[in-house]
């Protein structure tokens, strides 16, 4: 009988450069004399020897959690736990793995090089809502650019997203990887339900700062993103700590802040 060989993995295969490692999600790819290593992309410079080797037994399991044993809801997030590597020696073993590490990223990857699969417009997306998500369609497209930006922010995601609100552009390719975004994902709902809801049912306040209020504010905005509060889940859109929640009141103020630059991963 004839092996199956997935097309995926063969064109990722073939696609990975000779002479630098390329950044798949979390993920570096890099080739190896005996075929692709992965690592955290955060440690495609380090030296194996400062490196463990990892098992494929053990690849699903260091997916799940950060390193500080927090549950990981979103594979792509930057909170990959470093210190391993893993080498395969076949596009089998090569999807298996990255199956494990980041679950969906080969298929979108491939998806979208070979047309057989289109990003979602935002509003046809949130259209199709029902029940606690029913509202997130009354998010105004300015707003629900905002918690796009904030949702997919470098900090938050490695994937690129390709999913678009109204007529503006995709993601920029700045601070991301090969794999896409194609729709938006569940944190992504929850943080726009959580604005839907509070723009309509919260108070609107109104103050004036100087230019030097708004410099204190976007030093404490960047240092608590440098600074991330542990206790505080990926997941737990109801914290105030939560990242994407302070990513989004930065994209608010982002037009009065002196410094407007998107901030990205250190």
């Amino acid at each position: 009988m004839t092996r199956f060989v997935s097309p995926a993995a063969s064109a990722l295969w073939a696609g990975i450069p000779n002479d630098r490692p390329l950044a798949f999600g979390p993920l570096a790819l890099s080739r190896h004399v005996d075929g692709i290593e992965i690592r955290n992309g955060l440690d495609a410079g380090v030296d194996t020897s400062g490196l463990r080797c990892l098992p494929a037994s053990d690849l699903r399991a260091v997916a799940q959690v950060d390193a500080l044993g927090r549950f990981r809801p979103n594979k792509a997030s930057p909170g990959l736990v470093r210190g391993w590597f893993h080498r395969v020696t076949d596009t089998e073993s090569l999807e298996t793995a990255l199956d494990d590490l980041l679950p969906g990223g080969l298929a979108d990857w491939h998806a979208l090089r070979t047309g057989s699969a289109t990003p979602v417009r935002w509003q046809d997306f949130v259209d199709r809502q029902t029940g606690m998500y029913r509202n997130v369609s009354s998010l105004a497209e300015p707003e629900a650019e905002l918690v796009a930006r904030a949702g997919c922010h470098p900090d938050c995601c490695t994937r690129r997203r390709r999913w678009t609100v109204g007529n503006r552009p995709p993601e920029p390719e700045f601070g991301k990887s090969e794999v896409p975004c194609l729709e938006p994902c569940a944190l992504v709902l929850e943080l726009a339900r959580r604005t839907a809801k509070a723009v309509t049912s919260e108070e609107r306040s109104h103050v004036t700062l100087a230019q030097g209020d708004l410099a204190i504010l976007d030093l404490l905005l960047e240092s608590a993103l440098r600074n991330p509060d542990p206790s505080v889940r990926e997941g737990d859109l109801s914290a105030l700590a939560n990242p994407r929640r302070i990513l989004l009141l930065r994209e608010r103020l982002l037009p009065w802040l002196p410094n407007r630059e998107w901030i990205g991963p250190d």
